[in-house]
Formats: C-alpha cells, sequence, structure tokens
C-alpha cells in the first residue's frame, strides 16, 4: 500500500485491536436489507463504523454501518453491517476500505452479500444467487495503491476472482440446509439509478444474470490481497425491462428482508463445516 493508505487502514485496525484481540477467520459484508444476519453473532462487540478513524459514512436506508466482532457457529468472524456505495460519492478506495480492514484483522476468507435485480428470466424475487464471475461496470480506478497497480500490469493473465472452492463449500452448505442456491454472473453497476431497460438488454447479452451496485470491486480487492472471496446475492426484483412495476429501494430492502432467514441457514452450516 502507499503510505497514507496504509497509516489509514493501520489507525481503523488499532481502534479495534484497543477493545478486542479476536482474529476473525471470516469476514461477511452485508448488503441492503440483510443486516438482521448480525443477530446469528455470538458474543457480539460491536463499532458503529463511523465511529473508526478514516471510515466513509453510509447515507443509504439499509446501510446502518456498524463492524461486529465475535463467533458464530463457533467460528471468529467479523461481519460489516452495511456499506458504502461509489454513488455516494466516495472513491473506490474509500469504499473498499473496510475489506482492507478485514483482511488487516486476519480475515483469509471474505463473503459479500447484495440485493441485485434478476436479469435473467430464469431468477425471481426471493432467489439466492452465488456469483461465479462477474462484470465490472463500476472500475477500479482509485481503488489499488500504485504497488498494486504495478502488480496488475498490462497484458497480466487474471487470476479468478470468485473462489471455486469457496464457491462449492458454500453450495454444499446450502445442500444441507434445503436452500436452493443458483448460480450465476453479478454485475456491478455505478448507480444511483437503477440501470435503463436498453442497459439490461445489453447486460443480459453480455452473459449477466443479476445486477448490483456494490461488491465487484470488494471482490477484486479481496482476491487481490490474496484472500477467498465469494458473492451472494438476494434477488429482489426483475430488472428494469422485465417487470412493468415500478421499483423502489424500499421494496428491495423489504423482499432482502425476506430471504434472510434462508441466508442464514447457508451461512451457519458453512461455517458450522468448519468454514471449508
Amino acid at each position: 500500500m502507499t503510505g497514507d493508505l496504509e497509516a489509514r487502514v493501520a489507525e481503523a485496525v488499532a481502534a479495534v485491536r484497543a477493545h478486542s484481540g479476536l482474529v476473525p477467520r471470516v469476514g461477511l459484508t452485508l448488503g441492503s436489507g440483510l443486516a438482521r444476519l448480525v443477530e446469528a453473532v455470538e458474543r457480539p462487540l460491536a463499532w458503529p463504523t463511523q465511529e473508526l478513524p478514516h471510515w466513509p459514512r453510509s447515507t443509504v436506508a439499509g446501510h446502518r454501518g456498524r463492524l461486529i466482532l465475535g463467533r458464530w457457529a463457533g467460528i471468529e468472524v467479523a461481519v460489516l453491517s452495511g456499506r458504502s456505495h461509489h454513488y455516494e460519492g466516495y472513491g473506490l478506495d474509500q469504499v473498499t476500505f473496510g475489506v482492507r480492514v478485514l483482511r488487516a484483522l486476519g480475515a483469509r476468507t471474505l463473503i459479500f452479500t447484495n440485493a441485485a435485480g434478476a436479469v435473467s428470466r430464469e431468477l425471481v424475487p426471493g432467489d439466492l444467487m452465488l456469483a461465479t464471475d462477474h462484470i465490472n461496470w463500476i472500475g477500479t480506478r482509485g481503488m489499488l495503491t500504485a504497488s498494486e497497480r504495478r502488480e496488475r500490469r498490462s497484458g497480466r493473465a487474471v487470476a479468478p476472482l470468485h473462489s471455486a472452492e469457496l464457491a462449492a463449500a458454500l453450495r454444499e452448505a446450502a445442500v444441507r440446509a434445503g436452500v436452493p442456491l443458483g448460480r450465476g454472473v453479478l454485475l456491478g453497476g455505478k448507480g444511483p439509478a437503477y440501470e435503463t431497460a436498453a442497459e439490461i438488454r445489453f447486460a443480459a447479452a453480455a452473459g449477466a444474470d443479476a445486477a448490483c451496485m456494490s461488491t465487484v470491486p470488494e471482490v477484486t480487492l479481496a482476491a487481490h490481497l490474496g484472500a477467498r472471496a465469494a458473492s451472494i446475492s438476494c434477488i429482489t426484483n426483475r430488472a428494469t425491462g422485465l417487470s412493468q412495476a415500478p421499483l423502489t429501494h424500499e421494496e428491495v430492502t423489504e423482499v432482502a428482508g425476506r430471504a434472510v432467514d434462508r441466508l442464514r441457514a447457508v451461512l451457519e452450516e458453512y461455517l458450522r463445516a468448519g468454514a471449508p
């Protein structure tokens, strides 16, 4: 990292370490409407992220902004409830700040969740989708430091960003939990407006199955930092052009909230198995 970003991350980690020495094995980021998952964390120690040094404040409903350390199904975890978004005016170094902190705290496995719109007609609201790959419409400008950019120099092959090993473990956990877990390609768009019908047709032609406004830069950085990364989307709506009903953020968070119990069951089975 460059000195400035390295120092900012170190200060945030030090603020946490002043109160807890717990080293998380797994880091989780919770998307819109999914905050109730933190109820599963045992003996939690929580911080509003706005009280931690250098942490960007989320202004989006459903993203309260808390960092929670504790245990879930016997596994040490760090949970970020809520995230900041690029469309709130933050640079990608700020949007992905939490990823760096989770990694610096010790998490080697990072699972990102989000609310997403169905691009594929095979997905319906309430479904869960595990990303097999992604399409990045958000970009990476400003996310990587100068040394990290040199490591990703032009012409270098890009390794898979979504861990196949972690994805297999999550699919097995879903089977044990009796929860259907679809698979597909996740598109990350800039927002804050939902995509137009033409953009959704373009996304479908490009191979996208679902679209969100986050996660893709987080997965990209997590993999670059050496973590195993995975993304699970809660399908909250049909994308523009696939439904006649107008779409609102309130609807998105409501549908996501109804999927919390099924997502919790999948994650608990994964953690109960030792977070393989």
